[in-house]
């Protein structure tokens, strides 16, 4: 009787070279639509176990005394309030059929991976919808708060673009400077079709409302992002913030990534996830401009 026996690449086994193909080509996909990180500085976790990080909310002590003697004494504690901020995995599945793995080995063609390509593209927009919007009511995120949803932010109304978008930026950046966010750096943030209307000229001058506010200091960046909501799905807001580590950070777990394990019927069913959470340390560094149109 003849022993059973692997016969060669003809099992569909995928190489290593194949997987880095895969991997490659997927995560390579998904680089340019990962707008929010941008400003986001990164936290690296030890690993992706950690499913929860503790943030701790400070308020101030009293104020100081004013005296001739130095006598009395001031003496209060501040007050630390703790909240955990959940990490979730946000992932996407994909197959590849095991003939079509033979197909391209035998052709010596790349492997076709636009679905997989696709799936990074989805988990790159839920994470930019996490970072900027959090938690809202058609998207389910663990209650996780963004940029967008954070307790505590600053709110501003705004008017019609692009006629009132200098003097509605202006307006946000007077309230982040009226809590100590002098300087900047200031970056405006809106939903594509928001941004695209500061592309249009100022009257005769050359100048568009997007180069005014840049030129001019007043904005030092601007992202485009379709994945901001306010906190009942609206497309009416857009923000101004002062990034920094100390004002909000990307906790990463795992960055992107992809996973691969057989099924059953012998095609490659493949995972295309990442372990990260937007840590909002300042809602007072974000201010949304609301009622945007």
């Amino acid at each position: 009787m003849q022993k059973l026996r692997r016969v060669g690449l003809e099992t569909g086994n995928l190489t290593d070279e194949e997987l880095r193909f895969i991997d490659t080509e997927i995560i390579g996909a998904a680089w340019p639509v990962l707008h929010a990180r941008e400003i986001f500085e990164k936290k690296i976790l030890p690993n992706a176990g950690i499913r929860s990080i503790r943030h701790y909310t400070q308020t101030d002590m009293g104020g100081a005394v004013i005296d001739m003697n130095g006598e009395d004494i001031s003496l209060d504690r501040t007050v630390l309030v703790h909240d955990d901020v959940m990490i979730p995995v946000i992932h996407k599945e994909f197959s590849i059929n095991w003939r079509d793995i033979l197909a391209a080995r035998h052709n010596n063609q790349p492997l076709d991976v636009t679905e997989g390509q696709n799936a990074a593209r989805q988990v790159a927009e839920d994470e930019n919808r996490l970072l900027l919007s959090g938690e809202t009511t058609a998207f389910p995120a663990l209650g996780i708060e963004g940029l967008c949803s954070a307790t505590g932010n600053l709110a501003e109304a705004g008017g019609a673009w692009p006629a009132n978008a200098i003097a509605d930026v202006n307006d946000a950046i007077a309230e982040l400077e009226a809590v100590g966010f002098s300087g900047g750096p200031y970056v405006l943030i809106g939903r594509v079709d928001l941004i695209r209307k500061l592309y249009q000229e100022i009257g005769t001058t050359g100048d568009t409302y997007l180069s005014f506010l840049k030129d001019n200091g007043i904005i030092d960046g601007v992202i485009a992002d379709d994945g901001l909501y306010g906190a009942t799905d609206v497309t009416t807001s857009a923000l101004v913030v002062v990034p920094g580590r100390n004002n909000f950070e990307l906790v990463v777990g795992q960055d992107l990534t992809t996973w691969e394990y057989q099924l059953q019927n012998m095609n490659k069913l493949f995972r295309v996830y990442e372990v990260v959470t937007p840590h909002i340390k300042r809602p007072e560094s974000i201010c949304e401009l609301t009622g945007v149109s």
